[in-house]
């Protein structure tokens, strides 16, 4: 059944038919009587909507805007222009690891942040460019913390380079994005920008990853893949210090790279002594450990501090007070 809330069906109803919502409301609840209450309200509006010869499929193809995204529908398009690319991370979930990529978009009516999870479409995302209009194909909304979400499965799709035009963008006037914080300051659920010291570093853990997806090898088996050729990818632990606190951080594969870039040679000790005492800048996301009781921070980019950024912007803070 396609995937519609209700008012959206009640909607094409009126359209097609010119009944008002009374009419239509009454004819929903003769059904729901007649089913036994065994039927949701959308269930019941689906089956009036065909009775009344209204076609659906339609409306499930139907070009949305930001604005109109109501959590629980399915198989939409919408057009906009990417504002920020948050990257692509990798999670551990019952033994498997998977990777999942978000970007925010925008259009005339306002943002929407994009999550991808298809193994394919992440190959799409690694290739597309902040300022550039994409096309999201046959994606879901989800609710998340009272923010709506587009998510791409592996029923969806990405467009990259859409030759359409996109007016002024609509911001909304909550956006999350990864927001300077202190480490003292960090709560579970926060995408956050970190700057501070390495202090303690631990050796790297290798797990056996598909080539195609990273998700954990078993027997030489991917869940997805099947029988694949396994790479080892590495997993990083180190403690990041910033004055105010101190938190463990997570780090995967080209984000270990960026700290040890041969993580497989064996010469760790050499690495960690060039390491530690190094300045960084961290975007990522603040976890909750459930077995130790402790807020953990999972590295989406590391980079080099930026001192001379930094300093760039001071002074413009310090203009503009003066």
């Amino acid at each position: 059944m396609i995937n519609l809330n209700y008012q959206d069906i009640v909607n094409k109803i009126k359209e097609v038919k010119g009944l008002s919502d009374e009419e239509i409301r009454t004819k929903v609840n003769d059904k729901i009587f007649q089913l036994g209450d065994l039927i949701s309200e959308s269930g019941a509006a689906h089956i009036v909507a065909n009775e009344l010869g209204v076609r659906l499929y339609d409306l499930k193809k139907k070009r949305f805007k930001i604005k109109d995204l109501v959590a629980g529908i399915s198989s939409i398009d919408i057009v906009g222009k990417i504002l920020n690319i948050y990257g692509i991370r990798e999670f551990t979930r019952n033994e498997t690891v998977g990777r999942v990529g978000s970007m925010l978009i925008g259009d005339e009516t306002g943002t929407v942040r994009v999550v991808v999870w298809d193994t394919n479409q992440l190959k799409m995302m690694e290739k597309a460019e902040e300022g550039s209009v994409i096309r999201v194909k046959n994606a879901y909304v989800k609710e998340n913390n009272n923010f709506k979400e587009l998510h791409v499965g592996n029923k969806g799709g990405l467009e990259l380079n859409v030759d359409e035009e996109i007016g002024e963008v609509k911001f909304s006037s909550v956006i999350r994005k990864n927001e300077p914080k202190k480490i003292s300051e960090l709560k579970e659920g926060d995408f956050a920008s970190l700057n501070g010291y390495i202090v303690q570093l631990f050796e790297p853990r290798f797990y056996d990853a598909c080539p195609d997806c990273n998700r954990k090898v078993v027997d030489s088996r991917c869940e997805q893949h099947g029988e694949v050729e396994s790479q080892k990818n590495a997993i990083l632990n180190f403690y990041l210090d910033d004055g105010s606190g101190n938190v463990r951080v997570v780090a995967f594969r080209d984000n270990v790279k960026k700290l040890i870039p041969d993580p497989e040679n064996g010469n760790f000790e050499e690495y960690k002594q060039n390491i530690i005492g190094n300045l960084i800048s961290i975007d990522g996301k603040a976890n909750k450990n459930q077995m130790f009781d402790r807020i953990e921070f999972v590295a989406n980019n590391i980079q080099e501090f930026d001192i001379d950024a930094k300093i760039e912007e001071l002074m413009k803070q310090t203009e503009k007070g003066s």
